[in-house]
């Protein structure tokens, strides 16, 4: 960190969390180098450790899944890209339904998400015990 903040800088992003420090990284690949990340503590010292690892793809529109989609493909890319480790590593994830209700809602939704391109299954209680004995 520098003890003292330059006089003048072109842009001045407040907040080192994910959103902070995703504009200062956008602004620098679009070749704006004149950037300050001002944090009062640490890089994602906020609310953002909480959700560590949680990138789910599927949004309620197009859009915004597509804004997932592109920052899980960042996510994997970065470490080549900056050198610096992000212990990123996409796993997937399994919803379970506990009613029929559920169930046909999760079924919906699988649907809309093949529709966004992403790759999604829907397992039956003995596919996903076979996948994960106990």
């Amino acid at each position: 960190m520098s003890a003292s903040l330059p006089a003048r800088v072109e842009v001045v992003v407040i907040g080192g969390g994910i959103v902070g420090c995703s504009i200062a990284y956008h602004l620098a690949k679009l070749g704006i180098s004149d950037v300050v990340l001002l944090e009062r503590r640490s890089l994602t010292c906020g609310t953002t450790w909480h959700a560590a690892g949680l990138v789910g793809q599927l949004r309620a529109t197009r859009n915004l899944t597509e804004l997932a989609k592109y920052t899980a493909d960042l996510l994997r890319e970065l470490e080549a890209e900056t050198g610096q480790a992000t212990g990123y590593r996409q796993n997937g994830s399994i919803g379970v339904a506990l009613n029929a209700e559920r169930f046909e809602e999760m079924k919906r939704g699988a649907s809309m998400a093949r529709s966004f391109g992403l790759e999604v299954e829907v397992l039956s209680p003995r596919e996903v015990m076979d996948r994960y004995p106990p």
